[in-house]
């Protein structure tokens, strides 16, 4: 019995399949139709709705300027009712949102009002996150200001920036006028990174105000927005600097040596063609004037007016000041005693002896720096007499016994300047005599 009841239910599920599955498409097939022909109405949501002012000119014909205050003219969202055929097709365009200057009111707002032109009688309800749009509403105003620039990176090693020219020096700019009084000077930055020979870069113009702060106002227009520098790009060498002095001290004094000077060498940096006629950095002898001068004479120079046309320091920063001194100092004068062992005798006539009258000579008189004049020792000074040009100074062709003074010759240097020769007294006899007695 349980048998034939379960092949019953068998049987009525597999029979007839077909017109089962009919049933199920006519089922879905009139569900689909009832949704459609009933088409409910639902919310829908916009982002980032930009809204259009309109009427401008009714500032811009009085001169006047506006700007846009907190990004109001950007709906975030912007919800409206429509049916679920017209959400399926409208699109973020299809909704207009705009706001009326002739509707401005004494605080400088505009209402926001919005339509749908496309599904006009099938969406409602459209409204944003914001309700009005708020301006700032200036007198427009205008001036010229100047582009200046900064140099960015470092070029490669042994090259310097040299001259930096831009196509444009000037620009116009327009704006709200507490905007335009806010813009001090336009710069760029010039980027120098790496380069070793002359060239070009496109740089953007920024605004920026007293103080070096960049100013941003969207509604502020500049004449130009970038601008293309010229970079050249130098080569470098060092050289010495060469310093002469002019005049003489005061009477009695005397320069000791050499000039002291805090520079004695330069980087310097130029065109190849000028910096290869370079070898030295002269300063003018007219800046350097010692006449008179009865002290040491110190003077401080600023190397940059010695430069040669189209030449310029590599180091950055370096202070072109140099301190020069000229050391003076008084001459003095100093009398020497020569002792007789340091005394040579030369060139005696045949025949003659000679020997010295006295113990001393008459003493050596020099003048000169202390330094130098002290060198001079009567222990160590040594003497020459010469007979022979002596005796031809005199005109004598021979020597008759007696008692003569001869100068003596001292070798001296450059700095001791001979003010009173030395003499000694010599007694001269024939070597015959000498040997009878």
């Amino acid at each position: 019995m349980k048998g034939k009841i379960g092949s019953k239910i068998r049987s009525m599920f597999f029979s007839h399949w077909l017109l089962k599955l009919v049933s199920l498409f006519l089922a879905f097939a009139l569900w689909f139709v009832v949704v459609s022909t009933d088409d409910p109405v639902a919310e829908k949501s916009f982002q980032n709705v930009k809204v259009t002012l309109l009427n401008i000119n009714l500032l811009t014909d009085n001169d006047q300027i506006y700007e846009v205050l907190d990004n109001t003219d950007v709906l975030r969202s912007v919800t409206f009712d429509a049916p679920l055929s017209v959400r399926r097709e409208i699109q973020s365009s299809d909704i207009i949102a705009e706001a009326d200057l002739t509707n401005l009111t004494v605080t400088n707002t505009v209402e926001i009002k919005f339509s749908c032109p496309k599904y006009s009688s099938q969406v409602q309800n459209i409204s944003g996150n914001i309700e009005y749009v708020r301006l700032n509403i200036e007198d427009k105003a205008s001036k010229w200001i100047d582009i200046y620039y900064n140099v960015v990176g470092e070029v490669a090693e042994n090259y310097i920036v040299g001259n930096i020219s831009l196509d444009q020096n000037r620009l116009q700019i327009q704006g709200p006028e507490s905007a335009i009084e806010e813009i001090s000077r336009a710069e760029i930055d010039v980027d120098v990174t790496g380069i070793s020979r002359t060239s070009t870069t496109s740089s953007e113009i920024r605004l920026v105000d007293q103080d070096g702060d960049e100013v941003i106002r969207e509604s502020v227009v500049k004449s130009l927005d970038t601008v293309v520098a010229k970079v050249e790009v130098w080569n470098t060498k060092e050289v010495s600097v060469i310093y002469e002095y002019t005049g003489t001290p005061a009477e009695g004094y005397q320069v000791t040596g050499e000039v002291e000077t805090s520079v004695d060498t330069v980087k310097i940096a130029g065109p190849s063609q000028l910096l290869n006629n370079v070898t030295e950095l002269r300063v003018n002898p007219e800046d350097l004037d010692i006449t008179d001068a009865d002290t040491d004479y110190e003077k401080t120079l600023h190397l940059k007016d010695y430069l040669p046309t189209g030449i310029a320091f590599a180091e950055a920063g370096f202070d072109d000041t140099a301190t020069v001194v000229v050391k003076i100092e008084e001459i003095v004068e100093r009398r020497i005693a020569l002792q007789a062992e340091n005394l040579q005798v030369i060139n005696v006539p045949e025949g003659m002896t000679w020997e010295i009258n006295g113990s001393t000579t008459s003493p050596l008189i020099v003048r000169g720096l202390d330094a130098y004049v002290a060198l001079l020792q009567s222990s160590t000074l040594q003497g020459t007499v010469d007979v022979a040009a002596w005796m031809e100074e005199m005109d004598m062709t021979e020597l008759p016994e007696g008692i003569y003074s001869l100068p003596v010759t001292v070798s001296l240097l450059e700095q001791q300047e001979l003010v009173s020769a030395p003499a000694v007294t010599l007694s001269f006899t024939r070597q015959e005599e000498s040997q009878d007695q």
